[in-house]
């Protein structure tokens, strides 16, 4: 009995005696909260989690908490790091407008005139005479940050920008207006969005509130895993 029970210890080497690990400790969840960027890579996650349960949040990155979660996903690195942080995968910001605009290409600097509102018609960037419509997301979402620090230099949107509260509601706004243009995520864009602009290739992040162990470790593995 004590031999079987010191090869058990080394194949597994997370035991300390030959006790079992009590059924309430393992079937506690995994608690996550994530931003609406990083809703793609959800399904990784349930996957890599298996059977255990997985409690999951959507909330803004201003908002995330480390303290009271396992772990929390965003795309790009917060301005003020100071927690561990695991790349699980990368992500495109995209500039987008209606597929049936003429506009099949924009340049930094038009970009950065038509979401300053610099640049109010289509026509001054070669397509028709009818108005510019801007749809942001608003300033405290990660994809809004990320835009605005690489394609605006951290200047403002224009004040007559309208706001989409999240991917989907910038998806279809873009889609039902030839005149609109606005910011969306690569893994959100569908034949409904035409691409203009490429604004910046950023990291998807896991992050932890403290050094991962256990469950959480092991799930922060298996996300990298399937990169």
């Amino acid at each position: 009995m004590k031999r079987a029970c010191a090869i058990t210890i080394l194949a597994c080497s997370l035991m300390v005696s030959c006790s079992s690990v009590p059924p309430t400790a393992e079937a506690e969840p995994l608690t996550v909260q994530y931003t609406a960027a990083s809703v793609p890579w959800l399904a990784e996650l349930y996957t890599c989690a298996g059977a255990k349960v997985v409690n999951a949040e959507q909330r803004g990155p201003d908002f995330i908490d480390l303290q009271t979660v396992d772990m929390a996903l965003r795309i790009g690195q917060p301005e003020h790091l100071t927690t561990p942080a695991y790349q699980i995968g990368s992500e495109e910001i995209l500039v987008i407008v209606n597929p049936q605009n003429a506009i099949n290409g924009l340049t930094a600097e038009e970009v950065r005139g038509l979401f300053r509102g610099q640049i109010l018609n289509w026509q001054e960037v070669g397509g028709s005479s009818d108005p510019v419509q801007v749809w942001v997301f608003a300033a405290g979402e990660d994809v809004q940050q990320i835009f605005e620090k690489s394609a605006l230099d951290g200047s403002p949107v224009t004040s007559t920008a309208r706001l989409a509260t999240d991917m989907e509601e910038m998806s279809q706004a873009i889609a039902a207006d030839v005149n609109a243009v606005g910011i969306l995520t690569r893994h959100w864009k569908t034949v409904n969005q035409a691409e203009v602009f490429t604004v910046a290739s950023v990291p998807v992040l896991a992050l932890t509130g403290e050094q991962p162990q256990g469950a959480v470790e092991g799930m922060l593995a298996c996300l990298q895993k399937e990169r």
